[in-house]
């Protein structure tokens, strides 16, 4: 148990899905037919019933009847010819009518608002857009006094402390990031040096503070969207007003927002939301 509910859910919910994912096979049908579906996702060819059967442990008359009512609900084609099946549109379209609009954010959405509700600040999740950091959406706390951003703003790509976390994990040379640090225009500003060293700090800690240096008034905390060390291209923010936390409660906030974001990244597809 950690300081915080927040994060000892989500904590949960990787517990639930790794127990899951070690017992998937010793469930039940639903299960069989996701595996199945995993697997033609993942080969280049089409596969026959028994070999489907084989990798997968399933007993050959449980396969094809699995295999059968895949396809009549166009989730799986069966050609008659080569007697094999593989994946068909109608997986596309149940997922398209999951993902679009919202992707993986409509998985976590409900958890951010409860979180921007709680902690009364603006959760903001913005994404690479060329030369820019473009806010895809936001949760704020309802409140009639609250820090609002409009989706689709786009800001420097270095701008605050979603920049600090880019200039450490957005995988740019130490040229780019001169460049692209020289386009941002602060409220307080700070030299290169500074800049650099707090996202060094971003690096070793997980997440940045912005104290009102970008935006004066506004506070930020921001952290990668991403599993394990790969390039960032996103970044979850929490922003609230300078003063509006203290300090405990700032460093408990990044802790939850750096739990939220690899929850984020563990059900995000590709480098799409």
């Amino acid at each position: 148990m950690t300081d915080s509910p927040l994060i000892d859910q989500i904590e949960s919910i990787f517990e639930a899905v790794a127990d899951l994912d070690a017992d998937r096979k010793h469930i039940n049908a639903v299960v069989a037919a996701a595996n199945i579906i995993e697997v033609l996702c993942a080969t280049k060819t089409p596969m026959r019933m028994t070999a489907l059967s084989r990798e997968l442990d399933i007993a050959p008359s449980s396969c094809f009847n699995i295999l059968r009512t895949l396809t009549q609900e166009g989730i799986v084609r069966f050609d008659r010819k080569g007697k094999t099946y593989a994946i068909d549109l109608g997986l596309v379209a149940i997922a398209r009518s999951y993902l679009n609009p919202g992707g993986s954010l409509r998985v976590v959405g409900p958890l951010i608002e409860e979180f921007a509700r709680q902690r009364e600040i603006t959760v903001v999740v913005w994404k690479r857009t060329g030369h820019h950091m473009m806010v895809v959406t936001y949760f704020d706390n309802g409140s009639a006094v609250r820090v609002h951003i409009e989706p689709g703003a786009r800001f420097p790509l270095l701008a605050g402390a979603m920049g600090r976390v880019m200039a450490a994990r957005g995988g740019l040379s130490t040229r780019e990031i001169k460049q692209y640090f020289a386009r941002v225009k602060w409220d307080k500003p700070i030299s290169f040096d500074e800049f650099i060293a707090d996202a060094e700090a971003a690096r070793e800690r997980g997440y940045s503070y912005d104290s009102g240096m970008f935006n004066s008034g506004i506070q930020t905390i921001s952290t990668a969207i991403a599993q394990g060390d790969e390039d960032v291209d996103a970044v979850l923010s929490a922003t609230m007003f300078a003063g509006q936390h203290d300090r405990k409660t700032a460093e408990i906030i990044a802790s939850e927002l750096g739990h939220l974001a690899k929850l984020i990244a563990s059900v995000r597809i590709g480098r799409s939301f």
